[in-house]
């Protein structure tokens, strides 16, 4: 009769994110997204002062994504610096529960929860260990959001 107490103690659907190990990908895409830009600096250059910044860092995966604003004049260098590497691209890109409010608003009002943008080049916000990506304008905005990753 005790086996059968313990077995019933024991019971139960275990719980995935709790025992899963710290960096899988279950934790991963649990883990909060992060605010804080001088922890964002030591990993990516970012070469102008941003006025929201959040990103999460997918260590699994090897990538790390950003989504920051800049003043209209930041705004107007990054592009202008990024499009001498190689003219904008169109992207769409899909909105995530931890972007800003503002950008998740905007992805509400396009139907398909996305976001649509201008995607150049990252070279200027490159380095060791992400050492290729890509940056998108969010179109009438001043929110990118960085793309990159080490491998």
């Amino acid at each position: 009769m005790s086996l059968a107490v313990l077995f019933a103690a024991c019971g139960g659907k275990p719980n995935v994110a709790a025992n899963a190990p710290a960096n899988s990908p279950t934790n991963q895409a649990n883990a909060a997204a992060k605010t804080n830009a001088e922890e964002l600096g030591l990993l990516v250059n970012i070469p102008y002062e941003t006025e929201d910044i959040v990103w999460k860092q997918d260590d699994a995966n090897k990538k790390l994504i950003a989504v920051f604003r800049l003043t209209p004049a930041d705004s107007a260098k990054v592009v202008a610096e990024a499009e001498k590497v190689r003219p904008p691209q169109a992207v769409n890109i899909a909105s995530e529960t931890w972007f800003p409010a503002e950008l998740i608003a905007q992805s509400a009002m396009s139907g398909d929860d996305s976001l649509n943008g201008k995607s150049y080049v990252a070279n200027s916000f490159l380095q060791d260990p992400y050492k290729s990506g890509t940056i998108s304008r969010i179109d009438n905005t001043d929110y990118f959001v960085l793309e990159v990753s080490a491998k």
